[in-house]
């Protein structure tokens, strides 16, 4: 955060003060802004500490310090958020961010339950910054968010008004359970348990309660690693030899452009000419990430290049996600990608297990995750891939990672300590 924050008294009539919050950015830029608290002698403050000292004549003073160390830290972030948006912010913007903060602008966040801050949360962060990430959430986040508020929502009905008090370790138990009995898988539910933690982490950073049991380690997300398919080089020029009607032939070019450059959906799907360049004779995509918000540049393969020359040197047209996932699992029949997999899940609290035709699990994603597949196998160095998925650790990358145990093998194989 640019600029200073400060605590300071202003003198009000006898021996009492007001306590001020005091933001100074750039040259002659200073606001000053009124905590809500007041102390019975302007000598009750600690002025190197920024606090009031804890004496009997003050007996608000650890209510007023504990308000000042939370509010402090949602400053800072607000604050932050707010340059990062929008560097050259005015003092009406910071006293509309004070008042957001304070809780001056809206009376009734004051209080906010666990439900109304959760219905808040996601109406307020849909369309503005939040403090981890600086940019509102995703539409896909959203969904999600509102997804779990729905589920928590039906919970609380069917056992009785839930609040921040209720959040136990045998609320967590019950809550699975709970979960389970409606059949969600393991990853299902861990997604579900994840965004409630956000709610619950926010609203405690807000002062609305001080329960910390969703902070223990057993409060944890009930994920499992699920085996997830990908399309090998030699699948992926089955599906780009195929011809196909103009819908599903705009459906295949996206993916294969997300197979051969590691893009999320949310990427390859908006890409447009301007996203395509040429250096030294290399062409390469650039494009500022939409979920990490950072800046990614990656080589063209050349069956991106082919792609872009179909379409005027420029990427296919947009389509809508679920209209790809369908015409994905056509073209993979198509395809006669038809082998059999067997898909082992935790549903309800039990292991599952069934067997799909191959095609019928192709969706979006499995381009990512034949990217990152087809180059670990091609020798390419994991950095390298790295750089260009954006994964942050190795641990998360290899995840992405499906080459059967025999592929890996022949791909060690070709490592210079095994020829020598």
């Amino acid at each position: 955060m640019k600029g200073t924050l400060n605590y300071k008294t202003r003198a009000l009539k006898g021996t009492k003060a007001s306590i001020q919050l005091i933001h100074r950015f750039g040259r002659k830029n200073e606001v000053r802004f009124s905590t809500g608290f007041t102390l019975n002698n302007a000598e009750h403050w600690n002025s190197e500490k920024q606090r009031v000292r804890l004496l009997n004549a003050e007996p608000q003073a650890p209510k007023v310090n504990r308000f000042l160390d939370k509010n402090n830290i949602q400053v800072t972030d607000a604050l932050t958020v707010l340059q990062t948006t929008k560097p050259n912010y005015t003092k009406e913007d910071v006293i509309k961010v004070l008042n957001d903060v304070f809780g001056k602008s809206s009376p009734k966040r004051e209080n906010l339950e666990l439900l109304e801050c959760y219905e808040w949360y996601i109406n307020y962060f849909s369309k503005n910054p939040t403090p981890t990430t600086l940019r509102p959430m995703t539409d896909g986040t959203t969904r999600s968010f509102r997804r779990s508020l729905k589920i928590l929502k039906g919970y609380s009905n069917s056992k009785g008004r839930l609040n921040y008090s209720d959040i136990t370790m045998d609320f967590y138990l019950d809550f699975v359970n709970y979960l389970r009995d409606e059949n969600y898988s393991n990853n299902y539910i861990a997604n579900h348990i994840k965004n409630l933690k956000t709610i619950l982490n926010y609203s405690l950073k807000r002062g609305y309660h001080n329960n910390r049991e969703f902070q223990r380690r057993e409060f944890a997300k009930p994920s499992e690693q699920v085996d997830t398919i990908y399309l090998s080089v030699t699948e992926l020029k089955t599906i780009e030899n195929l011809k196909l009607p103009l819908g599903q032939s705009i459906s295949r070019d996206l993916f294969l452009i997300g197979a051969y450059s590691g893009l999320r959906v949310s990427d390859f799907n908006r890409l447009t000419k301007d996203n395509i360049r040429e250096e030294d004779g290399i062409s390469f995509i650039t494009i500022q990430s939409q979920k990490t918000n950072r800046i990614v540049q990656i080589p063209c393969h050349p069956s991106i290049v082919k792609i872009f020359k179909k379409y005027n040197d420029s990427p296919p047209p947009r389509n809508q996600d679920q209209h790809i996932n369908r015409d994905l699992k056509i073209i993979g029949k198509k395809a006669k990608i038809s082998n059999e997999v067997t898909i082992e899940k935790t549903i309800g609290g039990k292991k599952s297990l069934k067997i799909y035709k191959k095609y019928e699990l192709i969706s979006t994603h499995t381009a990512r995750r034949s990217f990152c597949t087809n180059a670990y196998l091609s020798g390419m160095p994991t950095i390298d891939i790295m750089t260009i998925s954006g994964h942050q650790t190795e641990r998360v990358f290899y995840n992405y990672i499906k080459a059967s145990s025999q592929e890996k093998v022949k791909k060690i194989a070709q490592h210079h300590f095994f020829k020598s």
